[in-house]
């Protein structure tokens, strides 16, 4: 499972300016890798475990493939790494 965290919904709605990744810790969720988009003012965390059914209004789940995001904060090999992931 793949989240996206949107900082711009934590802020104005939740009044939450944690960092993405503190938030995620929080909750408890796992994930792979992670990458910061600027451009959205969002945190991508990708091949999330342990993930809680009810999600924060700011935690969506993304539904990317990530041979789609090279070059948008992914390169080749770790788009291939998540790609071929296999969880534990």
């Amino acid at each position: 499972m793949h989240l996206r965290y949107c900082y711009i919904t934590a802020e104005i709605k939740l009044k939450d300016n944690r960092h993405a990744c503190e938030v995620v810790k929080d909750l408890g969720i796992t994930y792979q890798h992670s990458v910061g988009q600027s451009i959205s003012d969002s945190f991508e965390f990708w091949n999330c475990e342990n993930v809680p059914e009810k999600l924060p209004e700011s935690l969506k789940v993304m539904n990317k493939n990530p041979m789609e995001r090279i070059g948008w904060g992914l390169s080749k090999e770790i788009a291939e790494s998540i790609r071929d992931y296999k969880a534990n």
